[in-house]
């Protein structure tokens, strides 16, 4: 309440008999205990919101009174808890602007159109000051959803809610049934010109029925809805109906039902989608159903589910919480707590009104929607503005002015003509350059800890591979597997009937040779040194032929235990010259291998002090290991699938490639490292995380490379 009783404004208007228009419709709720009355001008549809005491005041505006009699009998009746005469001419005016209130003076025409475009305008404004997702009114879904609803028998309601949990629960777990092939190479399978164009045929379809279950959710309880349109979210046409007239409903739970029932109605296509999808043959039908799951899930676990942004789950967070306009509520809390606690305003400032454990709420809510829209809004633009530039360009733009300008200029002109600033308007400049100059100086100057993360996978060295020296077939394995082995070991027997056949050749023709040497020696010297000659090359090549013979058991190269998979195939397989057959293992001989991008290439050469790493099994455990050799190139080959997303790491796969070898999208570089110290892996295979630390430096630093690495990539031509 303001200090001052009486206003100077109020001869003005003491004399005028103001009343509520007959459009105008009131609607109790209660939030935390506390009872509040809503006004709506069913014309326009909007609201406004009254305490108890303002709505002591506006039931007495009967028409027949006065405002100085509306004023003294609030006075009486009221006592020290009284409105002021400049919060009732405040509150005249809030009803003015709602257009719910009625006066015995002549209307003013040139105020009505003032007030029309000013309307109009503030909703254009509004429009504007979100780029990401600009509305398009339509029509009016009224009869349509009107028509609906008198398809669904009130008498069946309750009925219907237990078919949707049966419905969407049996998708649950025909979901978790059939996870690995849902989520098997879904970038390939999601991300290909085809399949796009059928997820750009089921996203408007399935939006349209999210947004048609809101409007059939207001039907059903009693109320209307007068607004159907297109939503432009990031220049993509999405359906959305206006939903406002929820807040007429008295209880916070039909509130929250309208909220979720868009969600409902997309979560019950989709799990019908589901089961469509299991029972239909491969082809454009399994591909879209697919597709529509994809989208389904997507939009209502990063969009409308989430409080953060102004989507269904904003209003039902806001409901559950009892916290109406959460967050404007937020932004006016965190504004007053620093005006009061660090501007130190004590004079003129009036504490927004709070209800146990609601300021908790609305300071986190605060900081953490702020976060997320601005990471939003970075990752739309990054997305948009590599396929348009010139529209991504003037997007960023608008989003940075959007979510950063227009706040600060806000906020300068807030420290600059602020009423409740004066007396103090000095130290809030000051405080306000001082912290500024603060987190600047700390983001630019202060050392902090740098490092490089990456994925490796746990790797042997190639002498710990059991390959065929030339081709043969295999006969018997001559050690049990899971056996430790000695170097030289023999672990495999082969058999090559080619290779008998000539050596036995071999052997005749030396024999041969050796009595025509006999014979020529007592005949022709000449002649004998020539069959000399002769036998000499067949004896080196029967001694090569006994070599190989040799080699066809084959040795274990080094110390280690005998690993080979499926032993009861190896006799009578065909193995060619360099095939694995099997593994000797040895953990103190793996080694890891990582790959990195090109953008930290360069860091992790010339500025790696240490290397740590965390297995994905025991993320707990901290390794030690050392940089051993680097690949001088760049190649898109992944050394192990475990690295990509379909074997739960982070990098993507080129869908064009051929499957024998998996092929990165983009450039990598890969890096061997030596395991260190007592503790080591024992699976060959495991993904392991790597982290490269650097020496520290300033967070400016650090932000501006990949920022600038983004940027060249993002933009490049």
């Amino acid at each position: 309440m303001s200090s001052a009783l009486f206003s100077s404004s109020w001869y003005r208007v003491e004399q005028m008999r103001p009343a509520l228009r007959g459009q105008a419709r009131l609607v109790r709720h209660t939030y935390r205990g506390q009872r509040w009355h809503v006004l709506q001008d069913l014309a326009s549809g909007r609201f406004l919101r009254l305490n108890e005491q303002a709505w002591r005041i506006v039931a007495l505006l009967d028409g027949r009174r006065t405002l100085a009699e509306v004023w003294e009998q609030a006075c009486l009746h009221l006592g020290d808890a009284a409105p002021t005469q400049d919060e009732i001419l405040q509150l005249l005016t809030q009803l003015h602007q709602a257009n719910v209130l009625l006066s015995d003076r002549r209307p003013d025409l040139d105020d009505l159109e003032q007030r029309r475009r000013k309307l109009g305008w503030a909703r254009l404004k509004q429009y504007l000051g979100n780029p990401l997702s600009l509305k398009l009114p339509l029509l009016d879904p009224d009869r349509l959803l009107g028509v609906l609803a008198r398809l669904m028998p009130r008498a069946l309601l309750p009925w219907l809610g237990l078919a949707w949990l049966a419905l969407v629960g049996s998708g649950l777990v025909g979901a978790a049934m059939h996870w690995q092939e849902l989520s098997a190479d879904i970038t390939s399978r999601v991300f290909t010109a085809q399949n796009m164009l059928l997820l750009a045929l089921a996203f408007p379809v399935l939006k349209a029925i999210h947004e048609l279950g809101h409007g059939l959710a207001l039907k059903l309880l009693g109320l209307s809805c007068h607004e159907m349109g297109l939503m432009f979210l990031v220049a993509v046409p999405v359906p959305y109906v206006d939903a406002s007239q929820a807040s007429a409903l008295k209880s916070k739970y039909q509130r929250m039902l309208v909220g979720l029932a868009g969600m409902m109605a997309e979560l019950a296509v989709a799990s019908l989608a589901l089961w469509l999808w299991v029972l239909v043959a491969p082809g454009v039908g399994k591909a879209f159903l697919h597709q529509v799951l994809i989208a389904a899930g997507v939009s209502t676990v990063i969009f409308n589910a989430n409080p953060l942004l102004r989507f269904d789950g904003y209003y039902v967070l806001a409901d559950w919480l009892e916290i109406p306009n959460l967050a404007q509520k937020s932004n006016q809390y965190l504004g007053h707590l620093i005006n009061r606690h660090l501007f130190r305003v004590r004079e003129g400032l009036q504490a927004p009104p709070l209800t146990p454990r609601e300021a908790p709420w609305l300071l986190v809510y605060c900081i953490a929607s702020f976060g997320y829209r601005m990471l939003v809004a970075v990752g739309i633009v990054l997305l948009v503005a590599p396929r348009f530039f010139f529209v991504g360009v003037l997007l960023a733009l608008w989003s940075a002015w959007g979510t950063l300008g227009s706040p600060l200029l806000k906020q300068l002109k807030y420290l600059a003509l602020s009423p409740v600033l004066q007396g103090r308007r000095a130290l809030a400049w000051s405080l306000s350059m001082a912290f500024a100059g603060a987190a600047a100086a700390f983001i630019a100057l202060v050392p902090l800890p740098s490092w490089t993360n990456a994925e490796g996978v746990i790797w042997m060295p190639e002498a710990s591979r059991v390959r065929a020296a030339h081709a043969c077939f295999g006969t018997r394995v001559l050690v049990t597997p899971g056996l430790p082995v000695r170097a030289g070991t023999p672990l495999l027997g082969c058999s090559d009937p080619e290779l008998d056949a000539q050596q036995a050749q071999a052997e005749a023709k030396s024999a041969e040779l050796a009595s025509r040497l006999q014979h020529a020696q007592s005949v022709d010297r000449v002649q004998a040194q020539v069959v000399e000659a002769e036998l000499r090359h067949a004896r080196q090549r029967l001694a090569d032929l006994e070599q190989r013979r040799a080699q066809l058991s084959i040795a274990s190269p080094v110390d280690g235990i005998f690993v080979m998979p499926s032993p009861q195939d190896f006799p009578g397989r065909f193995a060619e010259r360099g095939d694995h057959l099997a593994y000797v293992l040895e953990p103190r001989h793996y080694s890891l291998l990582t790959v990195v991008g090109q953008g930290e290439v360069d860091r992790v050469r010339s500025h790696t002090e240490r290397v740590e790493l965390r297995s994905v099994d025991n993320i707990d455990q901290l390794l030690a290991a050392r940089l051993e050799r680097e690949v001088p190139a760049a190649t898109t080959q992944l050394p192990s699938l475990a690295l990509a997303l379909q074997g739960g790491g982070k990098i993507g796969l080129d869908p064009s490639a051929a499957r024998q070898e998996p092929q990165a999208l983009d450039s990598l570089f890969h890096f061997e490292l030596r395991l260190l110290g007592e503790v080591l892996p024992k699976a060959v295979g495991q993904r392991v995380y790597v982290r490269f630390v650097h020496e520290p430096e300033p967070l400016a630093r650090q932000w501006y490379r990949p920022l600038r690495q983004l940027f060249l990539k993002t933009f490049a031509s």
